[in-house]
């Protein structure tokens, strides 16, 4: 869980703490709904939290699979996303001209 959502759980409580002393039914709905809203959204979040990890973890697996049974693609793909990242750093890092100038070379 994170800041937020602790931060978040922890107003919602204090707000059912405050709301606790008031005998009301209307009051005594709502907590129930609260709660029972929080732990619904508790549940969601784990199970969506287990979802993503095993699909990161099944996306992982075929990538090595892949990769373990075409390894001269795997490097040709490599190669070719650094020489455009080295393209393009040292573009960027180039003084500014113009193209044309930069073509007549």
């Amino acid at each position: 869980m994170n800041k937020s959502e602790e931060l978040q759980q922890g107003h919602v409580a204090g707000l059912i703490a405050k709301a606790a002393d008031d005998p009301s039914p209307q009051f005594k709905e709502l907590r129930t709904r609260v709660s029972d809203t929080i732990e619904s959204a508790r549940v969601a979040i784990a199970k969506a939290d287990t979802a993503a990890l095993d699909a990161v973890k099944n996306v992982a697996s075929t990538a090595d699979q892949y990769v373990r049974d075409n390894p001269w693609v795997a490097i040709g793909v490599i190669a070719g996303v650094a020489a455009s990242l080295g393209f393009l750093a040292g573009y960027m890092s180039a003084p500014r001209r113009s193209m044309l100038g930069m073509l007549r070379r």
